[in-house]
């Protein structure tokens, strides 16, 4: 479906256009919420993005990679599917259905670092200076947006969930990374295999089916849009536009997505922006510029591994701290 190559003018209109789209998403989840529980649309969402991704996975020579798959792969499969979708992806929407979305997508801005870190120890990846800076206004940005928390503004439970959902995107990106590495899966197996277990872990474990009946005309409109849009065309718009444009470049432009949550539920579901939270949020997505500062200076040194950088990890983590899809940054779905 998107086949020509895109100018580099038309690479950052694109990319902007997607995290657009993918900033809507916060909105509609919450919106959808009124009507279903967290899980079941959260699965619902995702089972049909699934099935909508079917035709490639049947393909007669991914069909045959994934016929001969074994206990072991699938098992590996199976968790990187668990992890992603059923607990990082669940645990987004639980956090949304109790908290500010303004507040969870800042909370979840601090998925890089700890990717880098947790990478530190399992990857033997080294933070540069940039980096540590980068972490240090990330910090100060986030205590900037939160203190004074007022008694009662923060429900406990929103927090437990937001932190759980954090953890679960990290090793969501740290699993993926390492099997993305060793090239052991093609990436549309890795993206589909793992998005229909998941999808349907979750659908199983929160009885989705029995809200289906009672589901609305407009809650259909908002999985089938979030499912056909949100994720399949935005992620493969998303690698058309990775084609042109720099690891440094796309990052810049998915770090404007804090801002465009804020203000999608800002005006569509009357949350606050404070100065206050307007500067920690700024401070924020300067901290994540030093890293990709950082990055891009990574990407330059001779004999880097090109791939798959610490760059795109970065990505990674922005990526799948909206959608929990971050394996779709490297995919090539010719939709």
């Amino acid at each position: 479906m998107v086949r020509n190559e895109l100018s580099k003018k038309g690479a950052v209109l694109t990319a902007f256009a997607v995290t657009t789209i993918w900033s809507t998403s916060w909105v509609l989840i919450k919106i959808g919420l009124k009507e279903i529980p967290a899980l079941p649309f959260a699965s619902l969402r995702y089972f049909l993005a699934f099935l909508l991704l079917l035709p490639w996975l049947l393909r007669k020579n991914t069909f045959r990679i994934i016929l001969a798959l074994s206990i072991k792969d699938w098992i590996i499969l199976g968790g990187l599917g668990l992890v992603t979708y059923t607990f990082c992806q669940g645990g987004l929407y639980l956090a949304i259905s109790y908290l500010p979305n303004t507040t969870v997508s800042l909370i979840l801005n601090f998925t890089p670092v700890l990717v880098a870190f947790a990478g530190g120890f399992w990857l033997g990846e080294k933070l540069s200076l940039w980096q540590y800076a980068g972490l240090v206004i990330l910090i100060t940005g986030a205590v900037i947006f939160f203190f004074p928390v007022p008694s009662g503004s923060l429900p406990v439970l929103g927090l437990v969930f937001t932190g759980l959902t954090l953890l679960f995107n990290v090793a969501s990106s740290l699993y993926s990374r390492k099997l993305l590495r060793n090239g052991a899966y093609p990436v549309i197996i890795i993206t589909g295999v793992c998005m229909g277990i998941g999808s349907t872990a979750m659908a199983l474990g929160s009885s989705a089916w029995r809200w289906l009946p009672g589901l609305s005309l407009q809650n259909w409109i908002i999985i089938f849009f979030l499912a056909a849009t949100n994720t399949a065309l935005a992620f493969t718009l998303w690698n058309k536009a990775l084609q042109k444009l720099t690891a440094f470049e796309s990052n810049i432009i998915s770090n404007t997505m804090l801002v465009q949550i804020a203000i999608f539920s800002y005006f569509f579901l009357g949350d606050e922006i404070t100065i206050k939270m307007a500067l920690g949020m700024a401070l924020v997505i300067w901290a994540a510029r030093c890293w990709s500062i950082s990055e891009a200076i990574f990407d330059q040194r001779p004999n880097s591994d090109k791939g798959i950088t610490d760059m795109d990890l970065f990505t990674l983590g922005i990526i799948t701290r909206i959608e929990c899809d971050g394996n779709f940054k490297y995919s090539e779905i010719p939709l």
